[in-house]
């Protein structure tokens, strides 16, 4: 390689260094904006102060299962009904003992059958729908009690979904040969679910939709402020129903407390 052929080259490569560390400095520098956002700031400080405290569908299931399970057993000979209208999916019957179980009618009426376990969020959605079918194959003295607190558990609100409409943009990021291109989506609205994870944003856009953390900075730059009104809205709609669920359960506690009494449990 002749001399001219070496300077050409070194300049060459002087070059590419030059791009890569203006690179490195824009992505540092990019990272900055992203961890500085007022409103990424914001949200994150909302979330952990006002959204994780606040009580979940999974929190009034449980309490609302422990109240039935206070009642067991439920009955002492085994009863078979069956169910309609869909409630147990592709099963059509309850097995009532013990426990309330779930199967096909003509398996639970044979004598070794036990049926299908429900676990608390099915079990809860059984007895607020069937408990009309099921009371009477109960145990006398829990026969009321175990109406009222099915009338009760059917009052419950377990969901909510804010929707907030934005006219923001989404980055998504994609990939190819190690190289990164972000490519702006614009988007019409942004929602919050209680039936999904609480930290988590479903972005509506016109052709697709995208499911994203609220610590993904990167992808969320320009929805922050959206995001942070949609949380407040959804603080202030779910404290207004969690105070009205909390209501339904000490409603139930005091069933529960007189049919102890009278019970001398």
């Amino acid at each position: 390689m002749s001399g001219r052929e070496n300077e050409c080259f070194e300049k060459f490569i002087e070059e590419y260094e030059s791009i890569i560390e203006t690179i490195n400095s824009l992505y540092n520098r990019k990272t900055r904006m992203e961890e500085e956002n007022p409103y990424y700031k914001k949200v994150l400080d909302f979330y952990h102060k006002f959204i994780v405290p606040l009580n979940t569908p999974e929190h009034y299931i449980m309490e609302v299962y422990r109240f039935f399970r206070k009642l067991r057993p439920f009955a002492h000979r085994k009863a078979v009904i069956r169910i309609e209208d869909n409630v147990l999916d592709y099963y059509d019957a309850l097995m009532i003992g013990s426990d309330i179980r779930a199967g096909f009618y003509s398996g639970l009426c044979r004598k070794r059958r036990k049926g299908e376990v429900l676990n608390e969020t099915r079990f809860v959605e059984v007895v607020t729908k069937c408990y009309e079918r099921i009371v009477p194959y109960l145990r006398k003295p829990i026969q009321e009690t175990f109406e009222e607190l099915a009338k009760l558990s059917g009052e419950l609100e377990l969901n909510l979904i804010i929707t907030q409409r934005c006219d923001g943009y989404f980055l998504y990021s994609k990939i190819y040969r190690e190289i990164i291109n972000f490519v702006r989506i614009p988007c019409k609205e942004i929602s919050i679910s209680m039936k999904d994870s609480l930290d988590e944003v479903k972005i509506v856009c016109d052709k697709d939709i995208y499911y994203r953390r609220i610590t993904r900075y990167e992808d969320l730059f320009a929805l922050y402020k959206p995001i942070y009104e949609a949380y407040r809205k959804f603080h202030e709609e779910w404290s207004k129903i969690q105070r009205k669920n909390d209501g339904i359960l000490e409603k139930m506690r005091k069933v529960l407390g007189e049919y102890a009494l009278v019970n001398n449990l």
